[in-house]
């Protein structure tokens, strides 16, 4: 898709910057196109100089992520023009498309004839501003929770003040699928779909594996109905989602996670809410035990934001190394949001917040490690490749091992006992799982190409080979594993029958070739966080309410039990922080 992102000249007098004087007579006077590597291709800008500074910068070609790397470019932009720099910072969670785009600019200044010590640095003041403000409402978080607390407070006349650390709202909800939890909603009702909060509880709390907070549960499994009603109807969120015939438990929404944010961002600011990006909130303001505030930092700001209600929407504390096991560092990847660091739970220890369930991490299967070093689920993708068959995962032993559709807690218990697992894939598979990917825009054909060639010396590995023997001498797998256990593997699909319990659709042998990707466990959401009662509030250590103090969101701890439940979620991030947002108008 191409986006053209402009920036002039007036916009750094109304920011009161002035262009160096050193900078005179450096450049050549014209506007320099130049391309450098993105996350999902190449990013192409338009630089336009005149003989001492940065004009105007255009993006006029780039394939990035939907609200990651696509929503952190406007802010390179900004910044490069702003500070007249070539060095400008790199968008926490959009590092491949920033490190692109400060390639693609140092490339057409050097075009230019700019002297890069002249643009090397930023222009802007040093000196801190002291802000102080007061609101109805301010929300800590800009993700899917803190957006539906906020927008849901605006949209019942609140005055609210947002802020986000980040320099693009999303944090882990930019990265999600988006399917929904809509239990008890009108949708489901209209489209015939039988379901019930007494069923999707026993469902989340079996699979939680009866470690959920039950009155957490139920405060989900009684409102995320009419919270999914809020944010599909064009009287509330009027974010787009997707009506599947005969509906379902979930829906998906348009444009994934990242797609539910820009919706719900533009809502809330078109209404009138404030939003602060790059604003980290620090420290609550506690007047006679009551939270009246916050205190905030951004770039050349100190904020004091006066407010009646607090909202922490903060996200959970996957990527804080200081709070995560050291066996799950190391034995599994990240695959998280890059400002999940435990901001909302460090804020709240001074107000004597309980917490719950603080020990269990999700982990997930079916992931790739990206050349980030992220992890990245590959659901889309082994959802088409066992759909047609030939597919199959084995360990370092190059034996199969497990129901490679089984659920997700005995898929996770399988695959850690193992040194290394490999998913192993005729033709037919490994297009379809390259569908899959594709289709939910994760990777391009390109990528796919490069990976292929690096034959495994980089992430993710993923190799290609004429046999099977091919691919045990690349992965060093014992000599004939892989043929004998697509033996097995083609017996069961001839019997009908798999030791395992898998539904086998097909075959694997083939003439070739035969491809193996590397799998790993992954971890992101945390499941524990702050204790709430039923109204959002979080409670001390003596089980009272903090006054003032809501959560929403990840930061809340005890839904999920042990593992998180398909939908939920996403559909929690939705029900509480609507919820948090109607509880702050009513009390």
């Amino acid at each position: 898709m191409k986006k053209i992102i402009s920036l002039v000249l007036s916009l750094l007098l109304i920011a009161g910057c002035s262009t160096p004087a050193s900078n005179e007579g450096s450049m050549k006077a014209g506007t320099y196109t130049a391309s450098a590597a993105g996350y999902h291709g190449d990013i192409t800008i338009a630089v336009t100089v005149d003989s001492s500074s940065i004009k105007s910068i255009e993006v006029t070609d780039e394939n990035e992520t939907e609200g990651i790397g696509k929503a952190a470019l406007p802010n390179l932009v900004d910044q490069a023009v702003k500070d007249q720099t070539i060095e400008v910072d790199v968008v926490s969670g959009a590092t491949i498309t920033s490190e692109g785009f400060k390639t693609a600019l140092k490339d057409a200044m050097t075009q230019a004839g700019a002297d890069f010590s002249k643009f090397s640095t930023a222009s802007g003041s040093t000196e801190v501003e002291q802000v102080e403000e007061t609101t109805d409402v301010v929300v800590v978080g800009g993700g899917v929770a803190g957006l539906s607390a906020a927008l849901t407070a605006q949209q019942q006349g609140k005055k609210v003040i947002l802020v986000e650390k980040m320099s693009i709202a999303g944090g882990a909800s930019a990265m999600a699928g988006a399917g929904t939890t809509a239990t008890g909603s009108k949708w489901q009702e209209e489209d015939g779909y039988e379901d019930s909060p007494e069923s999707l509880k026993a469902d989340m709390m079996k699979n939680g594996h009866n470690y959920n907070d039950e009155a957490t549960l139920d405060i989900f499994v009684n409102t995320v109905g009419a919270a999914f009603d809020w944010i599909v109807s064009e009287d509330g969120a009027n974010v787009p989602y997707v009506r599947t015939e005969g509906g379902g438990r979930t829906y998906s929404a348009e444009g994934r996670g990242a797609g539910v944010v820009t919706s719900l961002t533009n809502s809330f600011t078109e209404g009138g809410g404030t939003l602060y990006l790059g604003t980290k909130g620090t420290e609550l303001i506690v007047e006679d035990n009551v939270v009246k505030g916050i205190k905030a930092t951004a770039k050349g700001k100190e904020y004091t934001i006066h407010a009646d209600s607090v909202i922490l929407a903060t996200g959970g504390f996957g990527n804080n190394d200081e709070m995560i096991p050291e066996e799950i560092q190391t034995e599994y990847v990240y695959a998280g949001a890059a400002g999940a660091e435990g901001d909302g739970l460090k804020m709240a220890e001074a107000v004597d917040a309980a917490t719950i369930n603080m020990e269990f991490i999700n982990v997930q299967p079916n992931s790739i490690v990206m050349p980030s070093g992220l992890g990245q689920y590959t659901n889309p993708g082994v959802g088409k490749a066992y759909g047609v068959g030939g597919a199959f995962l084995v360990n370092e032993n190059g034996e199969r091992f497990t129901n490679e559709q089984g659920n997700a807690y005995d898929l996770i218990q399988a695959m850690k006992v193992n040194k290394a697992n490999y998913l192993i894939l005729n033709e037919e598979a490994f297009n379809a799982f390259n569908e899959g990917m594709m289709g939910s825009k994760i990777y391009s054909e390109d990528d796919v190409k490069e990976w292929l060639a690096n034959a495994g010396a980089s992430n993710p590995v993923m190799i290609e080979g004429k046999t099977l023997a091919d691919l045990e001498t690349s992965l060093s797998l014992p000599e004939g594993s892989l043929s004998t256990s697509a033996e097995k593997f083609d017996a069961s699909v001839k019997n009908g029958k798999d030791e395992y319990g898998r539904e086998l659709k097909g075959e694997i042998t083939t003439d070739g070739p035969y491809y193996a990707i590397q799998m790993w466990l992954r971890y992101y959401a945390t499941l524990g966080g702050l204790k709430i009662n039923d109204k959002m509030q979080v409670v001390n250590s003596k089980n009272e309410p903090i006054q003032g103090l809501y959560a929403a969101g990840e930061v809340v701890g005890g839904l999920e039990g042990d593992i998180y439940y398909g939908g939920s979620l996403f559909g929690w991030a939705v029900t509480s922080g609507h919820n948090a947002g109607l509880s702050v108008i009513e009390e």
